[in-house]
């Protein structure tokens, strides 16, 4: 019998940009180590957008990353329940997401950056700004995810049990 993979789902408001970027970084950093984690994205608003901005995908791209990303989504009552962890990309997404998950799953969520040695804990939104800050976002999400990555692994996947990652 297979092990279900450890699974990741990383949110921001309309799933347009920040999400995505965090998603196809996450994704490459896995990769590279092998590990067995899934990766998805979502958004806490319903944008009726059907793919992530065109900055963020630039952006992504201009340092490297494959482009590869799910349609928009909007987070869902099943994705509380079949992610073993949340990151939220800024405390207000955070709080959008407490208020709508179960109580039974509040324990999953987590900001994005809650590894990061880092004093800022929120990843701002690029949402109809420069390329330029569409690229520094970039370079915070890595920090982030790395950080994530190196966490999970120092831990050992198999110590890593449905709603229990320490924050």
């Amino acid at each position: 019998m297979k092990v279900k993979d450890f699974s990741v789902l990383v949110v921001c408001t309309g799933n347009l940009c920040r999400s995505p970027m965090a998603e196809i970084i996450l994704r490459d950093k896995i990769q590279q180590k092998r590990l067995n984690i899934q990766v998805r994205s979502a958004g806490t608003l319903n944008t009726g957008k059907k793919v992530p901005d065109g900055k963020a995908l630039q952006a992504v791209k201009h340092y490297g990353y494959s482009c590869i990303v799910n349609p928009v989504q909007q987070i869902t009552q099943q994705d509380f329940i079949e992610h073993d962890v949340i990151y939220a990309m800024d405390k207000t997404n955070l709080a959008d997401l407490l208020d709508l998950c179960p109580t039974e799953h509040k324990n999953k969520l987590a900001l994005f950056l809650s590894k990061a040695n880092r004093q800022e804990k929120e990843v701002p939104d690029p949402y109809r700004r420069s390329s330029e800050f569409f690229q520094r976002t970039v370079l915070l999400i890595e920090l982030g995810a790395i950080a994530l990555v190196n966490s999970w692994q120092e831990q050992g996947l198999a110590n890593l049990h449905k709603g229990n990652v320490s924050q």
